[in-house]
């Protein structure tokens, strides 16, 4: 034990002797193991597993020694203790306790998955991190939730969770406040964990609700990772394993994704789902490829993610972060289609903790979407056979937000859906359809070029426009840029910058400029979608693009809020952006 460690006295729901945290989770073959987690303080000894089947005595008791490594956190030292029970039987319920000779846990009982499994469900949370009251925060909401959605689904094989776990992954009052409020759930059925952007986090001063300071994103989730070390496979890519790991369960594969190092990720996730003889490919990343946030950064600005998920093919990609709920339509290549061999269907859950986001929108990529603005919390019901997945998402109250089932063997979605086509060229920014001010305008290819009117957007958006004769004026991200009609030049913040295509007039008399020339004049990504026919820009931060509003009588303007709720977790290239206290 540590000098510090020897001074520190024993935080609320601190450890102890006897073992708490216990967790069930798959770590191999769900028919014939399972992995028991638990937590005690250094006193404890080495611990074990003691398993007997439900139909033997005390006799069938068979011991599992656990791996024991050591956690020193901010206001703690523990022992995380992990046994691994292999050689069980397929469809079998199993009674347990964990412990040493000293201090032995209550007993509690899981079922192994059966041979040949062909229907099954299991829950899916998001986003249900809490941090108040201060040293012994509150998970009830999640835990009421839970309570429903078991009385919904008694059945429930597992619970996935789509990240943001806790509120401060690297502060364990955290974690001890999430472990309190899935006591009675995570001991009986497997609990499954994506990493967000939350459990990446800490403050270097957490001392009260008033004395927090040091706010910090690191690229390991140091503290899940050293709990959940041994909990889940290791199979993810070197480097970066316990946060991204892969399992099976009946005829589906999952494969769960951290949230750093994008391109890494992304392309084990192509090799592992390829490597995967499961009908149904089931992908979990925190932060969706296609946000609902307005200033959400898509996939497109994320070192290719959304092109390498797609060459991953995933059936369903779950994604939290959020907090409001949205199902698209199959996509791929960023086209929206019909059918669900064509794409992937991005399905965002909205959050299990009363944790309100009020500033979510729909996107043009979305056939269903709900901005969960009232304090209460969603779970999703997910259910498999070889021919059918149907997912329902419910609110704790009892009421159905969305239900959809894709179905194999006619290449079919239910209820029926129809991606948009668009006669004229739609724009979009950010995705969502630049509408009412668009009113008759649309972009333009010329030739294989895109010419996009795009003064347009930049109103749609807040930027500042100023419209003069022959000249367009756009301020946007720190950038003033002047466009003269016929020119093939234009002003960068006071400087001449050659153009590729001179700016034209077209609909309504608006100035055309090509989606290039825009892309490298302001920093802009686009896309075209060519089955859906539309434009799409993106910029790679979550600023806010609206102009301000000059002060008056002697008082000071707001700047633009700048969001970053990647929690410093950016697209590459760009700087991190402070986080504003709206912070998903």
């Amino acid at each position: 034990m540590s000098d510090n460690s020897a001074k520190r006295s024993k935080p609320p729901r601190g450890s102890s002797a006897a073992p708490d945290h216990i967790m069930l989770s798959i770590r191999g073959d769900a028919k014939t193991g399972m992995a028991v987690t638990w937590r005690t303080d250094e006193t404890a000894a080495p611990g074990y597993l003691l398993l007997r089947p439900e139909w033997g005595g005390e006799r069938e008791t068979v011991r599992f020694d656990a791996v024991t490594r050591r956690f020193e956190s901010d206001i703690d030292v523990s022992l995380i203790h992990t046994a691994a029970a292999e050689g069980l039987t397929p469809g079998a319920r199993y009674f347990y306790t964990v412990g040493d000779d000293a201090c032995r846990s209550a007993e509690f009982s899981f079922e192994t998955e059966p041979e040949s499994l062909t229907h099954y469900r299991f829950i899916v949370i998001a986003d249900q991190q809490n941090s108040t009251p201060f040293a012994t925060p509150e998970y009830a909401p999640v835990r009421r939730m839970l309570g429903k959605a078991f009385e919904r689904c008694p059945d429930a094989r597992f619970i996935l969770t789509l990240g943001d776990n806790v509120s401060n992954g690297q502060n364990e009052l955290q974690w001890n406040g999430l472990f309190h409020g899935l006591r009675g759930f995570c001991e009986r059925v497997p609990l499954m964990m994506a990493t967000g952007n939350h459990d990446n986090r800490g403050y270097r001063v957490y001392d009260s609700e008033e004395t927090q300071s040091g706010k910090f994103y690191l690229e390991h989730a140091d503290f899940f990772d050293a709990q959940f070390e041994e909990a889940y496979p290791k199979n993810g890519p070197e480097g970066y394993t316990t946060e991204n790991y892969s399992f099976d369960y009946g005829d589906a594969h999952f494969t769960i994704l951290g949230i750093n190092e994008f391109a890494k990720i992304a392309d084990w996730a192509v090799q592992d789902m390829a490597a995967s003889d499961k009908t149904w490919k089931l992908g979990v990343f925190h932060f969706p490829v296609f946000p609902i946030m307005p200033e959400g950064v898509s996939g497109q600005c994320l070192e290719g993610l959304s092109e390498r998920l797609d060459a991953a093919k995933p059936d369903v990609m779950f994604a939290g972060h959020e907090h409001s709920f949205a199902r698209s339509y199959p996509i791929r290549g960023y086209q929206m289609f019909d059918r669900p061999s064509q794409g992937t269907v991005h399905y965002i859950l909205g959050n299990s903790g009363e944790n309100i986001f009020t500033s979510n929108a729909d996107k043009v990529w979305y056939y269903n979407f709900y901005p969960q603005e009232e304090r209460n919390c969603m779970y999703a019901v997910v259910d498999v056979t070889p021919e059918r997945l149907t997912v329902s998402a419910y609110l704790d109250d009892g009421r159905a937000v969305d239900e959809f089932s894709i179905d194999k063997s006619r290449d079919e979605i239910y209820p029926p859906l129809v991606a948009p086509v668009y006669h004229r060229m739609r724009m979009a920014y950010k995705g969502a359809l630049v509408e009412l001010c668009a009113r008759d305008i649309s972009a333009r290819r010329v030739d294989g070029t895109f010419f996009v009117p795009f003064a347009v957007c930049a109103q749609a958006v807040g930027a500042e426009v100023v419209k003069e004769p022959g000249r367009v004026t756009i301020d946007l991200y720190g950038v003033r840029a002047v466009f003269a009609e016929g020119s093939d030049s234009a002003l960068k913040n006071g400087a001449e910058e050659k153009l590729s295509h001179p700016v034209f007039r077209g609909d309504k008399g608006e100035l055309y400029v090509a989606a290039d020339d825009l892309a490298a004049v302001f920093g802009l990504r686009w896309v075209y979608a060519e089955r859906n026919n539309f434009i799409d820009f993106d910029y790679p931060e979550e600023d806010y693009p609206r102009s301000v509003q000059p002060a008056g009588d002697g008082g000071t303007a707001e700047a633009p809020a700048r969001h970053a709720a990647f929690g410093g977790i950016r697209a590459p290239g760009v700087n991190p952006a402070p986080a504003s206290a709206d912070e998903a």
